[in-house]
């Protein structure tokens, strides 16, 4: 058995993997944001945009494009953090 596993101590996160796990949070709060704060005030939101509801216009185009903007965020900061992580490895040749 690999001693990672026969060792009953957590293993200690690193700075790249709490950076990591922070950024989830945020995101994720982010999105919660997103998806229930406009539905928990679409009732007020009635007047219409272009012929229908606002509401409807803030759930078809609004929140979709606000995940697309989530998920580009997460990819360009974890694509940075990947080559900072690379280039510490590396010795900081990169």
């Amino acid at each position: 058995m690999p001693e990672s596993r026969a060792s009953s101590s957590k293993p200690i996160p690193t700075p790249y993997w709490r950076r990591n796990l922070r950024l989830i949070v945020l995101l994720l709060a982010v999105w919660a944001a997103v998806t229930f704060i406009p539905a928990f005030f679409a009732r007020s939101l009635s007047f219409d945009f272009i012929g229908w509801p606002f509401a409807f216009w803030m759930a078809a185009y609004g929140a979709p494009l606000a995940y697309l903007i989530i998920i580009g965020v997460y990819a360009r900061v974890m694509n940075q953090a990947d080559e900072r992580a690379e280039a510490d490895a590396s010795g900081g040749d990169h």
